[in-house]
């Protein structure tokens, strides 16, 4: 079966044991996580308190590379993501349906590594403003001083203003071209922001305590998205509106990401995935940065096969 806007990967009719844990070990990493629902999805508990199972069927959402090749995320294959993103999910009680007709959701998983903005065209575009400005300081001290009037009885303007004159055009072509940076750099922001769900925690920090000492985690938050980060994005559509009527009706998304400097995504991707577990199908409220450390053992994937929901215990007969 497939839709319009996903490919869809067939329903598999077996559930798969999860075997998740984590170990201590050395190595500190920080993932950022935010998850949020929307169109009234909730999940529903059983009278024990547990959630409610729900069945998926499983799409490709596609992969992204970075802008440098990058052999521990290029080399990564959808089956392999799929099977690491099911473990986690069964540990929130989400399963593979068992055909068509049983799929409640229609999860669809995105990855890849994030294009930021290149800081040395930026860098370098504020060097040769700042070069320019301090050329036409120095060009109007010397058209101040100079002896004699700025222009001659002809008009033309003297040697001094002439080359105040080539200063302030210089310095205008330089900032013209930092606006045009500018402009890239924050499109690149919002773009990055969007993607691993930087955007309301960004703006919750850019207020007036950033200047008054509180302004660290905003700067933080921007490093982030203007740093290569690899991200994986977990969305859950309603199945029958995603197949039946071609509709994308959202009902929650999880995003991760992890700096790629100093990672490797394919040994990464269990940790990444660990911390986003707790979030998956409900609301973070804000974004999760977590440091921590530890590696992430899954154990073998196993098909245990389809489970039915237990049937509910018949109530004994009352004696009159």
């Amino acid at each position: 079966m497939k839709s319009s806007f996903f490919k869809v990967a067939a329903v598999g009719a077996g559930a798969l044991a999860s075997g998740l844990s984590v170990l201590a070990a050395g190595t500190a990493i920080v993932t950022a996580v935010y998850s949020e629902v929307s169109n009234g999805y909730a999940r529903q508990k059983l009278p024990d308190g547990s959630l409610k199972r729900e069945y998926y069927a499983i799409a490709n959402g596609g992969f992204s590379p970075g802008r440098d090749k990058d052999r521990s995320i290029d080399g990564v294959r959808f089956p392999d993501i799929a099977g690491m993103v099911a473990q986690v999910l069964a540990r929130r009680n989400y399963y593979f349906a068992p055909d068509a007709k049983s799929a409640d959701l229609l999860v669809v998983i995105q990855w890849g590594t994030t294009i930021p903005f290149r800081n040395a065209q930026y860098g370098n575009a504020t060097i040769n403003l700042l070069d320019s400005m301090n050329a036409l300081r120095f060009a109007d001290v010397a058209a101040r001083t100079a002896v004699g009037p700025a222009r001659d009885a002809s008009g033309i303007l003297s040697p001094e203003m002439q080359l105040r004159q080539a200063a302030v055009d210089q310095m205008q072509q330089d900032l013209y071209t930092m606006q045009l940076f500018e402009g890239a750099r924050r499109d690149a922001d919002a773009d990055n922001a969007r993607l691993l769900g930087y955007i309301k925690e960004i703006n919750y920090r850019d207020n007036a305590s950033r200047f008054a000492g509180a302004g660290l985690a905003f700067d933080d938050l921007m490093s982030d998205i203007e740093t290569d980060r690899y991200y994986v994005v977990i969305s859950a559509y309603d199945f029958r509106a995603a197949t039946q009527r071609q509709q994308r009706k959202l009902l929650w998304v999880t995003r991760i990401s992890i700096q790629a400097q100093g990672n490797r995504f394919n040994e990464r991707l269990k940790d990444m995935l660990a911390s986003a577990c707790r979030y998956l199908g409900q609301d973070s409220g804000h974004l999760i940065r977590q440091y921590h450390q530890g590696e992430v053992s899954f154990g073998d994937l196993k098909v245990l096969g389809y489970e039915p929901a237990p049937a509910p215990a018949e109530k004994p007969e009352e004696k009159h």
